[in-house]
């Protein structure tokens, strides 16, 4: 099990970072190099203060060719399911990936507080990526390590990465004033 994590603090104030993450998602996909779109597929108002969202993203990254008979696919999406909680500030989330989905566990929650004395927000995301043992078995032996090696990379950097990315994005969206 790898772990992930990113801390990301901004200068804006903590209701707005928190709406323009939770409703706004799709227009700040153009701020991530390796993200093509991102498309709310569902959202549901549970209770007052909270709402459960189901985001598509598609990666700009395509599948290695030498991978892509053995995973069925040259895409490479996956469905983010998140439970938006307005009391505490806290996302729980699921990363569903396209390929290898009932071998890939991947969880976890991303929690927006005050920062700077109120004038600005720090947003802690952290997670766990779990590729189940014998998920590449129709790799070649030799192959498996570096299947699985690209597959731990995307979790356990371009994710974090684009977490960082996608809330500097709406920092710069809530200056604009959009």
């Amino acid at each position: 099990m790898k772990t992930l994590s990113s801390v990301v603090v901004v200068k804006q104030p903590l209701d707005r970072v928190w709406v323009t993450m939770r409703d706004r998602l799709p227009e700040l996909a153009a701020a991530l190099d390796d993200i093509e779109s991102i498309v709310v597929v569902e959202r549901e108002a549970l209770r007052p203060g909270s709402v459960r969202l189901v985001n598509k993203w598609q990666s700009r990254q395509r599948i290695p060719a030498g991978f892509r008979d053995h995973l069925g696919t040259a895409d490479l999406s996956w469905l983010d399911r998140n439970l938006w909680d307005d009391a505490s500030h806290c996302c729980t989330w699921v990363i569903e990936p396209t390929v290898l989905t009932d071998h890939i566990r991947c969880e976890g929650s991303t929690r927006y507080e005050p920062a700077m004395g109120g004038r600005g927000t720090r947003v802690t995301f952290a997670g766990t990526f779990d590729l189940a043992p014998g998920a590449l078995g129709t790799f070649a032996g030799s192959l498996q390590k570096p299947v699985s090696a690209f597959v731990e990379s995307i979790a356990t950097t371009v994710i974090p990465r684009n977490v960082r990315k996608v809330i500097e994005a709406a920092s710069r969206l809530i200056d604009a004033g959009s």
